[in-house]
């Protein structure tokens, strides 16, 4: 009996490292996601940044083409 329980363990412990394996393989997946999600987020508010900026910029100077008509 104490055979079978040995082999028995050794079968436990081989699932749980291949377990252990797997979920160290899933963490690096989220984590390499999760920096994908994070550069993309980026990116898009510089994106947006810059049409604010290119829209500010083409109101002040339609604005400006508006000024008062100069008196003769």
């Amino acid at each position: 009996m104490d055979t079978y329980m040995t082999k028995e363990y050794q079968e436990l412990f081989h699932k749980l490292m291949q377990q252990e394996k797997t979920i160290a393989q899933l963490v690096e997946i989220i984590a390499a996601a999760n920096k994908r999600i994070y550069d993309l987020d980026r990116r898009q508010l510089g994106y947006e940044h810059r049409l604010l900026v290119r829209e500010h910029t083409l109101s002040l100077t339609s604005s400006a083409n508006r000024s008062t008509p100069i008196a003769e």
